[in-house]
Order: C-alpha cells, then structure tokens, then sequence
C-alpha cells in the first residue's frame, strides 16, 4: 500500500515583494493548515542525493558553502524546506510557469500558472502535467485545456488609509508593464518598484493617485486601500469588462485608465472586503486543489 502523496512547491526564497514567492510560500503554509504534508524545494537545489547532488547545488547557489540561508523563509509561515529524502516516487511537485521542463525528473508534476506563460518568460512544459491558474489572465485554455483555480491571496497589514489631511503628486509602478509607453502624469511620479511595503504604504497615504504599468499587480489594491486613485495603465484588454473578466479581485476601487476614475472613487470602499473575500475563497481553492491531485496521483 502506498503513502499518501506529499507536495514539494518548487520555489525561490521569500520575498514580500514578489506575488510569485508569496503565492508559492503561502500554498505550502496553507497546505500544512489542512493537515498536508507540504514542503518547499528550494528550486537551485539538485535533487540528486549524496555528495554529487550537493555539488551541483552548490555550483547553482554558492552561498550553499555557508550553511542554508536564515532568510530564505518567511518565519510568521508554516513552510519548512524538504530534505531529500521528503523527495519521493509518489511526491507532487509544483512548479510555477517560469521554471521549464521538469528539473527535478518527477512523476507527478503541476505546473501553477501565476503569470500568462510566453508573455514576458520563456515556459516549457512536460507531458501529463495538471494545470493550475492563479487567474484567468494567467491560462492557456488552447494548452492547459482548462486550468483549474489556485490562489493563495494575502491582505498586508501595513496598508491601511491613515486619512492625512492633505494628498498631493502621484506614484507608479513598473513590474510587468515594462514594454509600455510612460505617461506624462508619471513624469515627476514616485517610483515603488523595489521599496519596502513600510515605504510603499507610507507613499501611498502622502499620495493623490497611483499609477501602475502592471495590470495584475495587487498594489493597485492596496493603493485603493490606502485611499489612493488608483489607476492601470491600459494595454493587454481592449476594456475595462475584458479586464476584470480576467482579473476580477480588479472589479473594486481600480480604475482601468485614467476615464475610468469615478468607477474607482464610487468602489474603492469595498476593495478591503473583497480582499478578505478572496483569502477565504483561496482556502477553498486549495482544498479542491487537494482533492483533485490526491485523485490524480494519489
């Protein structure tokens, strides 16, 4: 009799800034919630075992020489790095769309498409893989034949509306809309990319308006949540209903170009619901998620 399939999330190290990291490291945390054995492959890591696997490992991360990184964990989570020997016939390994093929040589393999795959990295994939999407924006229907929903959306407390007396000038982010012309109306603007989510929530309640390149980016909620106009630059839909078709956490307090704005005024108090909406929906997702790839490879 066989055990019951663990899950290994093919992952880079925590990082409050990247959606990506932030969603692989939270399925692993939620995962562990519903009683799961769930680990994070860190994915420089050869899966070979002895001393030839480590070698490889360490030519792919040097820092390796000098014991595990202390900070390739977010402690407040549940998500412990897997040995080797977590690393089994019957795993279920997780990859998200960036990495290409199968490095690790699983059998059971999913593939988590938390960006649209080809529009800004190169994808590759396997046989027999079982699709995932955090989104609709994300999947390859022609491909994927359908992916299923997986999502692990977290509010961050640093961003709440501290209702300054006084909002003036704009920022903007860049992220995944690097291709797009700039606007005169971030000529002068504040840049976010790369700040801490401390600095970012504090430019945030000083500012009028945020303006972001990146059409799937959660700061525009946040911005909203902050009390920000918050407005996405056009580019990959032809409206504002193909947008939140899409994406739709965007349906509330996110203006999809700048005459869209009265949409974004008249909702953005209800963006923070929908957040906490959206988190409890993501639990459900997972638990599906479960169910289906227990039922597949279990």
């Amino acid at each position: 009799m066989t055990s019951r399939p663990n899950y290994l999330v093919h992952a880079p190290a925590w990082n409050p800034n990247s959606g990506g990291s932030i969603f692989l490291h939270g399925l692993v945390h939620v995962l562990r919630s519903l009683g799961e054995e769930a680990f994070i492959w860190p994915w420089y890591r050869d899966p070979v075992p002895g001393a030839g696997g480590v070698a490889k490992s360490i030519l792919r991360k040097p820092s390796l020489l000098f014991g595990s990184s202390r900070h390739f964990l977010n402690r407040q989570l549940d998500t412990p790095v897997a040995h080797r020997d977590n690393f089994h016939q019957n795993s279920i390994v997780i990859y998200p769309e960036i990495r290409l093929g199968n490095p690790m040589g699983a059998r059971n393999v999913v593939r988590w498409l938390l960006y649209k795959p080809g529009l800004q990295n190169p994808f590759k994939f396997t046989a027999g893989e079982m699709f995932f999407r955090a989104g609709a924006m994300s999947d390859i229907p022609e491909i994927t034949g359908g992916a299923q929903d997986l999502y692990v959306w977290q509010r961050d407390p640093a961003y709440r509306n501290e209702n300054q007396a006084e909002r003036k000038g704009a920022c903007y982010l860049v992220r995944k809309g690097a291709a797009k012309t700039r606007i005169p109306e971030t000529a002068n603007a504040i840049r976010i990319d790369g700040k801490s989510h401390a600095e970012i929530a504090a430019i945030f309640n000083a500012c009028k308006t945020f303006y972001s390149y990146d059409e799937a980016s959660l700061y525009s909620q946040f911005a909203a949540v902050c009390g920000c106009d918050s407005v996405v630059i056009p580019g990959l839909f032809a409206s504002r209903n193909e947008w939140t078709a899409q994406h739709p956490i965007a349906r509330y307090g996110v203006a999809y170009g700048l005459d869209d704005l009265d949409h974004a005024r008249k909702t953005r108090h209800l963006v923070d619901g929908l957040l906490a909406e959206k988190e409890a929906e993501g639990v459900e997702t997972v638990k599906r998620f479960i169910t289906a790839t227990q039922a597949r490879f279990g």
